[in-house]
């Protein structure tokens, strides 16, 4: 009769190993469990990436690791090397398909190879910043997905394989099937639901039926009906109820919307889209125009007035749809002026307002589309996004105010049409009202307040940086982002911007905030159409801009650029009484927003890495390495201490609670005695196993008892009790009735003799033990 195993009799009264040296076979097995679930869980991710180009890098990323882990098991290698393998084989997939330019030979990484995998991280994290989901296809992103892949490849097969955890294993698929149901809700969808769900029961069936468990398989399992339960409705709670009881992500966690002006999602505004079309890699021409100047202007899109949101839109009710009657209101006057006459075509446009110079008194060629006008800001909006190649005419009278005027101007009267741009909501921060009574309450007349929190927000004071924001938490929106923009002071437009106009509603001056672009330093050549004399200028999403307008009575609304470094500041705008009064003059000659205006000798103030903060488009394309928080590598190396801990006592926590689960077995008197003298027995094996003392092949439970007891006097009698009890286990007559001798208390004593006797030898068991780290 063939000796005893670690493991249950079977049907013969054979023994069966609980755990079993893996062959290939059982190698082999494993390693297409672990690649056909991470396959299917991948599926899910096509809602979320809008081309297949990720699909290769991901799948021989999968395959590489899968490949290097399975042959190291295959082979015998210790447990603790098969991770190892499989990070080696990930990085050589990865340097040859991503960074294979600065690599040794095109496959051995560099210092080299690690800052163009930063500069990747960095595309895909900008491309996710400024893009609605499904996201364009991009370098950065197919490179992250396929660092994703990998690394959920590995976290899957040292899971099952190396740690026999087939349950905990599943939670790598439902990490990849969070992405795609955060991001873009209903984008999962029935098939990478079943996908998700398919795979995690294939973990868990795969990991019992090839040894992959941590306990002998029975038949049936126990509990396998309602692990298989819990698995799949952590799949469908991921993919269906998450998005939405979740705050903040029933539009998805990064809102899908379509560009700057558009009519974004929930969650993301005007302001926060500046931030997005700034950063992203993608500098795709959103438009281009003449003028019949020559001159290329700022170009307005939309304003903001209400501030009581979290996140501030524009207002799209009373409109007129008579665009034949666009011009001066009583709320918007316009003035007298030349006429400015500006053809405008439309290519990668996806908003429904369109861009306008201001301010717009006519405009010409919209067909179709619903348009309509806004009395209250001369916006022009359509009942949907126009096609690419849409062109029109505006005809348009720039205001010409001075210095002078303006600080002559009487104060704003109270009225219903001016009142809604002096509120404030209840939760407008104490610090912005402080800093506007602190800054500019003692300044003599409306315009010079204005100055006055003008050159405030350009000084030394503050910086401008597009990434931190994001990188930080407070990136453009409502009110909370500008609490913390106003204690870290630093931003950009979309943060300078609404800061202002808060600030000059809490001193009594109407504001409002507007967004468009400025005017390009480059313009291109000439494109057929209206007028025909101009140069053509192309816009770009580095060129989005936001700015305050406040209102003066006499002149309307008027321009104000705090953003630090902006070039584009208006002459009447000078930082100084003295230089307002010298430009006053100037100005008549010069439109409100047109060709940039050379930059006042107090733009200097501004930090010198942030110069013209929005004309350079390294500026937008990533985060910049200043302004990163000083506490921010402590908190790196926190979280790289604490996942080292973890990795260190993941053995030592697998082999506790596996000694737990046998030592609750043997003291269940309600269990099979079978079942129980061998969880006792496999124990005793484990024991010996993670001493050095392995059972070898042709020991008998008696011969293999004895040598144990040899090595570990003080454990003879509890381990004399075990061996009685699995010869009976093994060799009794089928039906007999009786109970193990042994206790839990045995498995102790044992425990603590070899330990005793083990010197060295003890400590390697208690922290990597042979019996879960590989024999």
């Amino acid at each position: 009769m063939g000796a005893p195993g670690n493991g249950r009799p079977d049907g013969r009264g054979r023994a069966v190993s609980a755990a079993p040296e893996r062959p290939a076979r059982s190698a082999a097995a494993l390693a297409g469990t672990v690649l056909l679930a991470v396959l299917l869980g991948l599926v899910s991710l096509g809602g979320v990436l809008a081309s297949p180009g990720w699909v290769p890098g991901a799948v021989l990323a999968v395959l590489a690791v899968v490949a290097a882990t399975g042959t190291a098991r295959a082979f015998g290698l210790p447990s603790l090397l098969a991770p190892v393998f499989g990070a080696g084989a990930l990085a050589l997939v990865l340097t040859v398909l991503f960074l294979r330019e600065p690599s040794l030979l095109g496959v051995v990484p560099t210092p080299g190879s690690l800052a163009l995998a930063e500069t990747l991280w960095a595309e895909a994290g900008a491309a996710a910043a400024a893009h609605p989901a499904p996201y364009p296809p991009g370098r950065g992103l197919e490179f992250v997905t396929a660092l994703g892949a990998g690394l959920v490849t590995l976290f899957v097969e040292t899971v099952l394989v190396g740690l026999r955890l087939p349950a905990v294993s599943a939670l790598g698929v439902l990490a990849v099937l969070v992405v795609p149901a955060l991001v873009l809700p209903g984008s999962v969808g029935a098939a990478g639901a079943a996908a998700a769900a398919l795979a995690a029961l294939l973990l868990l069936a795969g990991g019992r039926r090839w040894g992959a468990a941590r306990e002998p398989r029975t038949t049936p399992a126990p509990g396998s009906w309602a692990r298989a339960a819990v698995v799949g409705s952590g799949v469908l709670a991921v993919a269906l109820v998450l998005p939405a009881v979740v705050p903040g992500f029933v539009n998805g966690a990064f809102p899908q919307g379509s560009g700057l002006a558009s009519d974004r999602a929930a969650g993301v505004g005007p302001l926060r889209g500046i931030g997005q079309d700034l950063r992203s890699p993608e500098q795709l021409p959103l438009l281009e125009y003449t003028t019949a100047s020559g001159e290329p202007g700022l170009l307005r899109v939309l304003t903001l007035e209400d501030f009581s949101g979290e996140e501030w839109f524009p207002t799209a009710t009373d409109l007129d749809p008579d665009l034949a009657e666009l011009g001066g209101t009583a709320l918007t006057p316009v003035g007298s002026g030349p006429e400015e006459t500006t053809g405008v075509r439309l290519r990668d446009w996806s908003g429904r307002w369109l861009p306008l110079p201001w301010a717009a008194v006519g405009i010409d060629g919209l067909e179709g589309g619903g348009w309509a006008w806004n009395p209250r800001d001369l916006t022009v909006r359509g009942d949907r996004v126009p096609p690419a190649g849409t062109g029109y005419e505006v005809r348009s009278v720039a205001p010409r105010p001075t210095a002078d005027a303006l600080r002559a101007a009487p104060a704003a009267p109270g009225t219903p049409e001016l009142d809604p741009f002096r509120a404030l909501p209840d939760g407008t921060p104490a610090a912005l009202r402080e800093a506007a009574r602190a800054q500019a309450g003692d300044e003599g007349s409306a315009f010079d307040q204005a100055l006055a929190l003008q050159e405030w927000l350009r000084s030394e004071e503050f910086r401008y940086d597009v990434g931190l924001p994001l990188a930080e938490g407070y990136d453009a929106g409502g009110m909370a982002s500008l609490e913390e923009f106003l204690e870290r002071r630093t931003g950009y437009s979309g943060h300078f911007a609404p800061a202002m106009a808060v600030m000059a509603r809490e001193l009594g001056i109407p504001a409002r905030v507007a967004v468009g672009y400025l005017p390009p330093s480059d313009p291109g050549s000439p494109f057929p159409g209206t007028p025909e004399d101009g140069p053509s200028v192309e816009v770009l999403p580095r060129d989005a801009h936001a700015w305050p307008e406040l209102w003066f009575e006499g002149v309307g609304w008027v321009r104000f650029e705090p953003t630090p470094g902006t070039a584009d500041v208006p002459g009447y705008a000078a930082q100084s009484p003295a230089e307002s009064s010298e430009e006053g003059a100037e100005a008549s000659a010069r439109p409100t927003g047109g060709a940039s205006d050379p930059a006042p000798a107090d733009t200097a103030q501004a930090d010198p890495s942030a110069t013209a903060p929005q004309r350079a488009p390294e500026q937008g394309a990533g985060t910049p390495e200043e302004g990163v928080p000083g506490w921010l590598p402590w908190l790196a190396a926190a979280v790289a201490a604490a996942l080292l801990a973890l990795l260190l006592a993941a053995p030592r926590t697998v082999r506790e609670r596996r000694r737990a689960g046998r030592a609750r077995l043997l003291g269940d008197g309600t269990a099979p005695a079978p079942e129980r003298a061998l969880a006792a027995w496999a124990e005793i094996e484990d024991l010996a196993t993670d001493h050095g003392l392995s059972r070898a092949a042709a020991e008998t439970p008696r011969v293999f008892v004895d040598r144990l007891a040899a090595a570990a006097p003080a454990a003879a009698e509890p381990l004399g009790r075990v061996g009685r009890d699995v010869e009976r286990a093994l060799y009794a007559p089928a039906g007999e009735r009786w109970a193990p001798a042994a206790e839990p208390s045995d498995l102790a004593a044992v425990r603590d003799a070899l330990a005793a006797a083990g010197g060295t030898t003890a400590r390697r068991a208690r922290w990597f033990p042979r019996s879960v780290t590989g024999r």
